[in-house]
């Protein structure tokens, strides 16, 4: 990043609560990606800037958040014996970075900025884990740009942040609830009877999925044919088509979406069985619902597509992404052991770096009549590479502004080639459409 800091402005704070304990069960399993990426796996997000907006608002924001949020006022400690603690401060300053846009048109500078943090790597020891940093041209400030590392907070926890912030009382300044179970009390829950049962239940599944599935989704790794990629399907088809299956069937649109997924990453690999990592947000789990940090872990989602018609599977997929979704809170050191060791047993090395990731948030009121009652609009692909993955593939279920599904989908091409994507992505489309029925024969 090309950019020289224009000025550092001190954020001193003061919050409830510090402390020293371990990473929780849910931090410590993103702790194992970030570690395995090399880079902190940061959520960011630009703001443009009205000519309303103040450094001293600015400030109170960003005051705001790490005064009322342990996480974003947690650093990392690094002990001998490979343990990883957060130590909580219950006061400090942190710092906003100023960069002036110059002769540059500043939303350029503020997108550089942003993808520079995207693919950064924190000061974990020594750096809080939420940036704020601004934009200004000819002495106005036109961006701000947040990052938090991906171990102090997931996607959920960053808008309640942004939730509380804008509820606050315009008098007092005080947000209207409590922020929820902060993650040094997540990890004393963590040493109860009732979390080691629930660990001794997911190993159990881990282990029985363990021993029938395939050990990977990718053929043997092939010369790559241009490093990492990523991907980004807008389909409006595929938004009509999900909902109006989803609607028919009398389930959510995640079990479509994830029937079409298997079912078209099935055909290409050959295989009968699709065993996917999936995102659990655990904040189902009791006392859970409003917690504030990273809540998020990897469940093991099993399908078998043999023989099954796309409704079928549909309705499997609704009761295997249930049972994940229970097991998907766990002790990630406990279940690393048994993925090496059943690994052991069964005389091969498993592989599971295929992550299926549904981020979209309430869907609405489904659909009830046929998807192609109305044209859709033409579907667009657009391709980027990048400079780092952490799994072979990722495919990411997004939000989209207007009636219509966006998908990203993050490859390695040393082991999925990205024709072989677009055309995944293209029988995804066809099945939940119904322009293409399964079958397993030709294959």
């Amino acid at each position: 990043m090309n950019f020289v800091i224009a000025e550092r402005v001190p954020v001193p704070f003061e919050g409830e609560g510090s402390g020293i304990g371990e990473l929780t069960w849910t931090q410590r399993s993103i702790w194992a990606d970030m570690e395995r990426a090399g880079i902190s796996l940061a959520m960011t997000m630009i703001r443009p800037l009205g000519p309303e907006v103040t450094m001293e608002s600015l400030i109170d924001e960003y005051r705001f958040y790490l005064s009322r949020f342990q996480a974003m006022r947690t650093v990392l400690r690094f002990e001998s014996d490979g343990r990883v603690m957060q130590v909580v401060h219950g006061s400090g300053t942190a710092e906003i970075k100023v960069y002036d846009a110059g002769e540059r048109d500043p939303d350029e500078v503020a997108y550089e900025i942003e993808q520079h943090y995207g693919f950064d790597r924190f000061d974990y020891e020594r750096e809080y884990p939420m940036r704020m940093t601004l934009v200004r041209c000819e002495g106005a400030l036109t961006h701000a740009i947040v990052a938090i590392s991906h171990h102090a907070a997931d996607s959920t926890a960053a808008m309640a942040m942004f939730e509380d912030l804008r509820d606050r009382d315009p008098v007092t300044g005080r947000p209207p609830r409590p922020p929820g179970i902060q993650p040094l009390a997540q990890a004393e829950l963590q040493q109860s009877r009732s979390a080691k049962r629930q660990n001794e239940a997911a190993l159990q599944y881990w282990e029985e999925q363990l021993r029938a599935i395939p050990p990977s989704m990718f053929p043997a790794m092939r010369p790559s044919e241009d490093g990492y990629w990523y991907v980004e399907l807008t389909s409006p088809t595929m938004y009509r088509a999900m909902r109006a299956a989803a609607a028919r069937l009398g389930v959510g649109t995640g079990p479509v979406l994830y029937a079409a997924f298997a079912a078209a990453l099935a055909r290409w690999n050959g295989l009968d069985t699709v065993a996917t990592m999936i995102t659990v947000n655990n904040r189902f789990r009791p006392g859970f619902a409003n917690a504030a940090g990273h809540l998020v872990q990897h469940g093991l989602c099993t399908l078998e597509v043999k023989d099954a018609g796309f409704d079928t599977l549909v309705l499997q997929a609704r009761r295997r992404l249930r049972v994940a979704q229970k097991y998907g809170y766990y002790i990630q050191s406990d279940v690393d052991a048994l993925v090496e060791r059943i690994g052991r047993e069964r005389g091969v090395t498993f592989d599971l770096l295929c992550l299926y990731n549904d981020r979209r948030s309430d869907e609405g009121p489904l659909e009830t009549v046929e998807a192609n009652d109305r044209d859709t609009g033409a579907s667009t692909m657009t391709w980027r590479q990048v400079d780092h993955l952490h799994h072979r593939m990722i495919f990411h279920a997004n939000d989209a502004p207007s009636d219509a599904l966006a998908v990203q989908v993050q490859l390695d091409t040393a082991y999925i080639g990205r024709a072989e994507v677009q055309t995944l992505l293209e029988r995804m489309e066809r099945l939940v459409s119904g322009a293409e029925a399964l079958s397993w024969a030709s294959r």
